[in-house]
């Protein structure tokens, strides 16, 4: 099994979809890994808060990190 299936395998299994998908020049290669590493900041600030100590990571921003690092949203 590849990464892709892997990563859809995920999704099934916790019922998880991708939000609408951005524009195609937003999906070009260069830009979603911009706005990969953006999201994945973005993401870990979140989680940095107090808000979220002792909270458990669903993975699903991971799972849709993954989906924009491969051009799907």
């Amino acid at each position: 099994m590849n990464d892709d299936d892997l990563w859809r395998d995920d999704g099934a299994r916790n019922g998880w979809t991708l939000p609408k998908p951005a524009a195609w020049p937003w999906r070009a290669p260069v830009i979603r890994w911009f706005r990969f590493l953006i999201g994945s900041i973005r993401v870990e600030q979140h989680y940095a808060g107090w808000e979220h100590v002792g909270r458990v990571r669903t993975g699903y921003d991971e799972w849709v990190l993954y989906a924009i690092r491969r051009g799907w949203a």
